[in-house]
């Protein structure tokens, strides 16, 4: 029998498939909206677990923890389903 946790399933933090914080960054969610090209990679990795930010940008981010999910799962549910973080609260 296969080792779900072997394979990063049920793992935590970079031995899990699983997105675990989300940028809220006004800045970066309305890059995302206007279709701005990204600038890196929209994968990253925040507090030793994978993050996404939507413009894939390096810097400003307003990180929001969330339920675990694939980042299938997170593209197909949407991450500007909620408002973006104030300008502001960046870090």
């Amino acid at each position: 029998m296969l080792n779900k946790q072997a394979l990063g399933f049920g793992g935590v933090g970079l031995n899990s498939n699983l997105v675990r914080f989300v940028c809220r960054a006004k800045v970066h969610v309305d890059a995302s909206r206007n279709a701005t090209v990204a600038v890196g990679s929209p994968v990253t990795i925040h507090q030793g677990a994978w993050a996404y930010c939507p413009a894939g940008a390096r810097t400003d981010h307003e990180w929001e923890s969330i339920e675990p999910v694939t980042l299938s799962d997170l593209r197909l549910i949407g991450v500007r389903a909620r408002e973006a973080a104030p300008e502001d609260s960046r870090s």
